[in-house]
């Protein structure tokens, strides 16, 4: 390995200030799997150069990789230098015929020792690195320590703001084996090194990202090097969005608990009243406030049992009857504008209907991708995954599987080792009321017998999930007498609220409150 504190390759993105990416070399090895779910559960994204001599033994790890949305980039198929481009092609397509189905649409490359600075149609790099600390004279016990390691990565990343880090999970066989040595010889600190070095990046202000995407290859060179993604994968770019968006709305709501959350006050538009989804609180709603216009005053409703213990609704109609009375508070009057995403869409729709009851005008019903059919089949209430539900809505990774054995002390855990995303101080009282706000809204939402309600209808569809967008439509004409409208959005219904999305949905969203707000004006007049 040289020396060289940095080596900026060809292809080595450039990361915005005061970001750090962390990417490891020569893997998959013995502590790769524990390394990614540590990763994972700190929330920070990684890229795994993959060495195909390695995946021999550890290939089974390229699951865990992914499951932990992690990158997997590609090393070689054997760890030497790459001694032409021709060379690397080869040593890069092999590599990548062994990772198979677990590699993204972004396939980014490192050739062995950072040598072989050349551009590889079908693949992203080569990637380089702006700091090291020597880790491999640890493994081999060349005298390096771990604080020294991190001392020197630290360093160099606040004298340049950022960068890329070049760690190692793993050692090439076709090294340690020549010299005599066994994997048992080899002193494999990369979880402990890791584990310091967050602590100090973090500690300097530093944010941990993903390697950003590449400028676009050109139509057609990929499939002639690289296998496509198993068809529906899912992209754990998207999922480390998610959850930095949900860490950015926790932040701004300011852990507000009042059933009626202020989100937007003032403007001269019809009030829009946002429905909460299973987990009960409003705050992904605040991702709103730069796409929707700013006469337009934004509300959200959210359950109760949070900030206080008291009784929970026993059904749709009642949880209904009471957010209805909740906006009288604020809107005394119709005609009522009503949104709702995922779970929150069908709470919405109940709230139009008991409106509708007490005789009063629904101006518009805004849905995003909430569906009133096969409520049997609402995701299951089984601990782990209410848990998990909870540990996202703050931006924490939801790392809960079936195989924890008391999955609500899994969650403490995971909450209180990861200060600063809001839930660290709340006592566990109110983290066990929110699984238990989350069952009653699964419990309610099941039991619903939706009826029929006469407004207009704006759907937002996530056209990644089913049933297709004439399904939808057709199964809200059951219940809406009114002019239904559908907009597609190019996402996954976890999604709708990340940039890309809601971009699309803001104004598509002000341009139908508009339309609602004229059409109620020329009734009136």
């Amino acid at each position: 390995m040289d020396d060289g504190v940095q080596r900026l390759l060809c292809g080595t993105p450039e990361l915005p200030p005061h970001c750090v990416a962390l990417t490891f070399d020569d893997g998959p090895g013995p502590r790769s799997a524990a390394l990614a779910r540590m990763l994972r559960d700190e929330g920070i994204p990684a890229t795994f150069f993959v060495l195909g001599e390695s995946l021999a033994r550890y290939g089974h790890v390229l699951a865990t990789y992914r499951e932990c949305g992690h990158a997997i980039g590609l090393h070689a198929d054997r760890h030497r230098p790459f001694r032409s481009a021709e060379d690397a092609a080869g040593e890069l397509r092999r590599c990548a015929e062994r990772v198979g189905d677990y590699l993204g649409d972004t396939v980014w490359f490192r050739p062995p020792y950072g040598k072989g600075d050349w551009p590889v149609p079908g693949f992203a790099g080569p990637v380089g690195w702006h700091a090291h600390g020597r880790d491999w004279d640890i493994t081999y016990g060349h005298g390096q320590t771990v604080d020294a390691c991190v001392e020197a990565i630290t360093r160099r990343l606040i004298e340049r703001s950022g960068g890329i880090v070049l760690l190692h999970d793993y050692a090439a066989s076709t090294e340690f084996t020549p010299a005599g040595l066994t994997e048992a010889a080899l002193d494999l600190r990369v979880i402990e090194i890791t584990k310091l070095l967050i602590e100090r990046l973090r500690g300097a202000g530093f944010s941990f990202v993903a390697l950003p995407e590449p400028a676009p290859v050109p139509a057609g060179a990929r499939s002639a090097a690289v296998p496509a993604r198993a068809a529906g994968a899912l992209g754990a770019s998207e999922d480390l969005k998610n959850l930095r968006l949900f860490r950015a709305t926790a932040k701004a709501a300011g852990g507000v608990l009042d059933v009626v959350m202020p989100i937007r006050v003032g403007g001269d538009g019809p009030i829009l009243f946002c429905a909460p989804p299973m987990i009960g609180l409003s705050w992904c709603y605040l991702a709103l406030l730069p796409h929707v216009a700013p006469r337009y005053p934004l509300y959200g409703l959210q359950a109760r049992g949070l900030r206080r213990p008291e009784p929970l609704p026993a059904s749709m109609r009642e949880m209904a009857r009471d957010f209805a009375d909740q906006i009288r508070t604020v809107q005394p009057a119709g005609p009522y504008h009503l949104l709702g995403w995922s779970l929150g869409g069908n709470i919405a729709f109940a709230i139009a209907e008991e409106f509708e009851r007490r005789g009063e005008q629904i101006g518009l019903l805004v849905i995003l991708d909430s569906t009133l059919v096969h409520l049997e089949e609402i995701e299951s209430d089984e601990p782990w995954m209410n848990l998990n539900l909870v540990l996202a809505q703050f931006g924490y990774v939801p790392a809960l599987t079936p195989a924890d054995p008391d999955p609500e002390a899994r969650m403490l855990e995971l909450v209180r080792r990861r200060p600063g995303l809001g839930l660290e101080d709340w006592p566990d009282q109110r983290l066990r009321a929110l699984q238990r706000v989350i069952k009653n809204n699964i419990a309610v939402a099941r039991a619903q017998q939706p009826g029929r309600v006469r407004c207009p209808l704006l759907l937002f569809s996530a056209v990644r999930n089913e049933p297709t967008l004439a399904e939808k439509l057709d199964n809200w004409g059951s219940f809406v007498d009114g002019p239904i409208e559908a907009v597609e959005l190019e996402c996954n219904h976890r999604y709708m609220l990340l940039p890309e999305p809601i971009a699309k949905l803001g104004p598509a969203l002000s341009e139908r409150m508009a339309r609602a707000e004229a059409a109620i004006t020329a009734r009136i007049v």
